[in-house]
């Protein structure tokens, strides 16, 4: 769960920190108000692209913190862990983007690579905007919801896993059946 943001220098905004707490967040207001800002804030947190336009004009670099509380999300928590980037319950993540379009990323004070931002903010974050009711038709999507409600998000990735597994190791039987019957067809003649 997103407990905080701390912005500066990103677009028109100079220094805003929101704390957040458990339940539903909605951020609305009016065209103008800064929502666009905000998520463009996220995303820039959570892995995607920078360039020196989203600095805000006079500063040296744009800095985006986002904290999480991960007590309900156990699958970024093992992310973490698998990496060595875990401390405690709580997540730090951190994006510098300089004037001059260099960026630097950080999970919890340790420097990590974009795509490390992008694979951990997959399972920390999910941004529904106006037209996000279509995915629900998406049968993806419907089992992916019913496996989160459900608590078995980490349950359905092993069984994923274990199914790709399975499938290959039954392409492979059946190629060597393949290759034992040919052998066998060859021996006859």
């Amino acid at each position: 769960m997103l407990i905080h943001i701390d912005i500066r220098d990103l677009a028109v905004v100079e220094s805003i920190s929101l704390s957040f707490r458990s339940g539903l967040t909605v951020l609305t207001g009016e065209t103008g108000a800064g929502k666009s800002i905000l998520l463009t804030a996220f995303g820039l947190a959570l892995g995607d692209r920078a360039d020196s336009g989203m600095v805000r004009s006079g500063a040296p670099r744009a800095e985006i913190n986002l904290g999480f509380d991960l007590r309900d999300c156990p699958g970024a928590l093992n992310w973490l862990r698998e990496r060595d980037l875990a401390d405690g319950e709580e997540c730090w993540v951190r994006r510098l983007v300089t004037a001059d379009g260099r960026s630097r990323a950080y999970i919890n004070g340790s420097p990590v690579n974009l795509q490390s931002l992008q694979e951990l903010g997959q399972g920390l974050v999910e941004i529904h905007g106006q037209h996000a009711h279509g995915q629900l038709t998406k049968s993806q999507e419907q089992r992916r919801l019913l496996d989160t409600s459900a608590g078995c998000r980490d349950l359905a990735a092993r069984v994923e896993g274990l199914y790709r597994q399975w499938h290959k190791l039954n392409d492979e039987l059946g190629r060597i059946s393949s290759h034992a019957s040919d052998r066998e067809a060859r021996q006859e003649l």
